[in-house]
């Protein structure tokens, strides 16, 4: 183990740092530590919020260096370690085969380096309503694998997130993985909207898997970013396309119900108006780059 003591400065607190050689070290120290500790890997958002004061941490517990929490595995279940960054999956063709609609998000999040720090863990822990991440997984059904010194637990994406920037996760608790069935048989699609293209926080984001049978919509998933409190799944929408033969008509229809089922709120980017209508309009450029 690692340690290292920061006196602070700039108006920035002073913090321990520390960096256990093992998971089950990082949770003990969680365990033992509880609030006082903060989880960092990528520190992509993290240390912006320390050095904004929007967050303090008396320990940052490092665990970038835990290579148990860097697989990725494409079976029938597919799994992710938290500590997988976002340029491997772009990196992937096994990701591009078993979750493609993931696949198309990585290439269109952030820059580069960016993309070589962020871990999909950590996107996921932060809990951003417009999270790149979040989105596609939502679409694909993922688990976060969430571990402790207590025992190991699944939590759905639709049940992790409780609010902008707020999870399930406890204080003792860390995001060890993300599972999600194969989706090698569907179809799916990402598409964001931000004023800079990879850059920009999204106005509004979509991800979109079908299952078809020709042009006819065996079952479908759609979740968007955004344009809710937290990412959310489109059901009205998708129990509305299951069944149906795609025509002009159904995605005119679709638009028009997946516009009304989301909450979007208005900001300095954008009007709750206008954001209620990029997700119809998203959501037809989804399912026309998908059907063709």
């Amino acid at each position: 183990m690692c340690s290292y003591q920061s006196k602070g400065g700039n108006g920035v607190e002073g913090f321990n740092y520390i960096c256990p050689k093992s998971k089950q070290e990082a949770l003990m120290m969680l365990a033992e530590l509880g609030k006082k500790a903060r989880i960092v890997a990528g520190c992509t958002n993290i240390l912006p919020n320390i050095q904004a004061k929007k967050l303090t941490a008396g320990v940052l517990i490092d665990i970038s260096r835990l290579d148990e929490l860097k697989s990725i595995e494409a079976k029938e279940i597919v799994f992710l370690g938290s500590l997988v960054t976002v340029a491997q999956i772009a990196e992937s063709s096994s990701i591009n085969q078993a979750g493609g609609v993931l696949w198309q998000a990585s290439q269109q999040f952030a820059d580069p380096l960016v993309r070589n720090r962020a871990t999909i863990g950590g996107n996921l822990a932060n809990a951003s309503p417009a999270s790149d991440g979040a989105v596609p997984l939502l679409a694909l059904n993922a688990e976060v694998v969430i571990e402790s010194t207590r025992g190991t637990r699944n939590v759905s994406l639709p049940e992790f997130f409780v609010g902008p920037g707020k999870t399930t996760l406890a204080d003792d608790e860390l995001i060890t993985g993300i599972a999600f069935p194969n989706a090698s048989n569907w179809q799916g699609a990402f598409i964001k909207f931000g004023l800079r293209r990879s850059m920009a926080v999204s106005l509004a984001s979509i991800g979109v898997v079908v299952d078809l049978d020709g042009r006819r919509i065996k079952d479908a998933r759609i979740a968007l970013g955004a344009l809710a409190p937290t990412p959310m799944r489109a059901l009205q929408t998708e129990h509305f396309l299951k069944q149906k033969d795609v025509d002009g008509d159904v995605i005119e229809k679709a638009a028009e119900i997946i516009s009304a089922e989301v909450q979007p709120i208005s900001d300095v980017r954008a009007s709750k108006e206008y954001r209620s209508y990029l997700a119809g309009v998203l959501f037809k450029r989804a399912l026309e780059k998908i059907i063709g």
